[in-house]
């Protein structure tokens, strides 16, 4: 006899990960209790509506802001119609809706009967000129919650949703019972419940209402993005033209840990493997080793005062001309750039007064004139070292002290404003010839050093720097460069809109210069403050491109309104999963997962998130 017990064979383990508590919950119930337009579903309070009239005019991907509501079941039974025995029920539509329309005096029951009339003869319209097929669909949907307050809240938000796309929708009063068999899976359809919700409706709009993620997103060009919720490649072309692709510019917004960095040096290094122009400006220092490596061999450049970054202020930067420009008309070259001077002295001295503005921008037009550089001059082929300085500049100011006895308090003044710049703190920035020279088609800018910096300085020399990046961008309009804005927020400040501003203005003219501008950003909110909401929220909106990653609090709820973003996109950014985001490509969004190997992990280097 043996005292050995039988070893029992392992059990398997089930992966508990992606159940659906709701689904459980509804066909596996406690008790059930119906009453009129509701009823209890063990601890579950419920509601079933039936959808029963569908738009006359829809957009890609209509349905799915209905049927992906968080805290509803929904079910859809169709059928497929003749369109030859529908015809004589839908002209009797007609002439019923329209006798309505002409006998009723209620102004909302005519309004009705002839949206349905119109409706009906459209339809039929489809079915002659584009051979458009019929179908019979009832759909029912299932709110459900343990909280009461909750549950209204969401029968609200349901009634709201099916009548912002245009449906007509119900609940279904002493027929609850009835409804939920024909919604749960054990139970065949019920006649009751058809008669109620079974309308007719063009099958390719119906279809045409759930954008299926797992058919992929596939330009036919571009480069690998990542992968889609079905497991399907993601191939992206930034610069391809569409109705609603009308430019190549980014938007992408993710807080700290979810993949943000890492998803923005990955389509940096895509692009630039494309043979596209890369311009990064870094204010974290988080792109230098990738910039440095064997696969960049980019040019890394401290324009923080360091040696090789500075960017003269008063070098003339030539105007963007067109192919037919000729240049003997239209504004100069240095008319425009006294405007940028404008705004960068007013953002470097905010509290100088319009006189001292009148005087600074008189003497600016006599030093440039004492280099030979006038209101006609064209500067494309001046050299560095042609052009004056904030030394040049300090030291005519100096002059006017002595020599005009008039105003010699004002230029005081004016040479005090600009001791700093010239001979100063701030002379390694800006006073010298422009040493900037990048050799390669892999540039980072690093601005790590000027988060220390005063907000005057920092405001005027992140201004200096888009100035020099849209030189880049416009001086040859058949070259692809893509200039990164790496967390953006750093060079807002409500104080001095003018640096959103620029950027607004280049993201709008970009597309004609092959340009692209891509936004990078933590939280969205610090580009909505009130007194800069006008360019901020132009500057994340603009962009054909939005890639959405992990959000939470205030930037969760802005970023739901800026980007108008149904009840499952929400839930998608506020799950906050590393390395999952949602993409917007014109009226088209789907869930982009990041898969990258270890080596091309490697490539973009230690810094920021990985």
């Amino acid at each position: 006899m043996s005292f050995f017990k039988k070893k029992e064979p392992a059990k398997p383990q089930f992966e508990q990960n992606n159940v659906n508590t709701a689904l459980q919950a509804a066909i596996t119930p406690i008790g059930l209790e119906f009453k009129r337009n509701e009823f209890l579903l063990g601890e579950n309070y419920c509601r079933i509506y039936g959808i029963i009239g569908y738009p006359a005019e829809v957009d890609y991907g209509w349905y799915a802001k209905l049927t992906n509501i968080p805290g509803t079941i929904v079910t859809i039974n169709s059928q497929p119609l003749d369109n030859g025995a529908m015809l004589p029920t839908m002209a009797k539509n007609i002439n019923t809706a329209r006798g309505i329309e002409l006998s009723t005096k209620d102004g909302i029951e005519r309004q009705r009967a002839k949206k349905t009339a119109d409706d009906q003869e459209k339809m039929i319209q489809d079915m002659d000129q584009r051979n458009e097929s019929l179908g019979s669909f009832s759909t029912l949907i299932m709110v459900l919650s343990q909280n009461e307050q909750d549950f209204r809240d969401r029968c609200t938000r349901v009634v709201s949703l099916a009548n912002s796309i245009g449906c007509r929708i119900r609940a279904i009063p002493n027929l609850q019972k009835e409804a939920y068999q024909h919604l749960c899976p054990t139970y065949p359809p019920n006649e009751r419940i058809n008669e109620i919700t079974r309308r007719a409706f063009p099958i390719s709009s119906f279809v045409g209402g759930f954008p299926f993620a797992s058919s992929g997103f596939n330009d036919g060009t571009g480069f690998y993005l990542g992968k889609d919720s079905g497991g399907g490649i993601i191939l992206l072309d930034l610069w391809k033209r569409e109705k609603s692709r009308t430019n190549s510019n980014i938007t992408i917004i993710g807080g700290t840990g979810t993949g943000k960095s890492t998803a923005t040096k990955h389509i940096a290094a895509s692009e630039y493997a494309r043979g596209t122009k890369v311009i990064i400006i870094d204010p974290e220092g988080e792109y230098k080793e990738m910039c440095r490596n064997e696969y960049m061999e980019g040019d890394w450049i401290d324009v923080a005062g360091g040696r090789g970054g500075l960017i003269n202020p008063l070098q003339v930067r030539p105007a963007p001309r067109d192919d037919d420009d000729n240049s003997d008309d239209g504004i100069g070259d240095l008319a425009i750039h006294l405007k940028t001077l404008e705004t960068f002295f007013r953002l470097y001295i905010p509290t100088m007064d319009d006189r001292l503005r009148a005087l600074l921008n008189k003497s600016l037009v006599e030093l440039y004139a004492r280099f030979g550089i006038t209101w006609n001059t064209d500067i494309r082929a001046f050299p560095n070292n042609r052009f004056p300085t904030i030394g040049d500049l300090y030291k005519l100011i100096s002059e006017k002290c002595v020599n005009d006895r008039n105003n010699y308090v004002y230029y005081e003044d004016l040479k005090t404003y600009l001791e700093s710049a010239a001979n100063g703190a701030d002379h390694g920035l800006w006073n010298g010839y422009t040493t900037i020279n990048p050799q390669s088609s892999f540039v980072v800018l690093d601005t790590k050093s000027l988060v220390q910096m005063s907000g005057a300085v920092l405001a005027a020399q992140y201004f200096n720097i888009l100035s020099w990046c849209w030189e880049q961008i416009t001086r040859d309009p058949t070259e692809r460069i893509m200039l990164v804005a790496d967390e953006c927020w750093t060079m807002i400040d409500p104080q001095v809109p003018q640096s959103l501003e620029f950027l607004r203005n280049a993201e709008k003219r970009a597309r004609k210069y092959e340009g692209s501008i891509v936004v990078a950003t933590q939280s969205i909110t610090d580009f909505l403050d009130p007194s800069i909401r006008l360019y901020g929220q132009a500057v994340l909106d603009l962009p054909s491109f939005k890639l959405l990653f992990g959000v939470d609090g205030d930037s969760l709820r802005e970023t739901q309104n800026v980007f108008g973003l149904n009840e499952a996109q929400y839930e998608l950014l506020a799950a906050k999963q590393r390395g999952i985001a949602l993409m917007k490509v014109g009226s088209q969004a789907v869930k982009v997962k990041f898969e990258f190997s270890d080596k091309r992990l490697a490539m973009f280097g230690k810094g920021g998130g990985r």
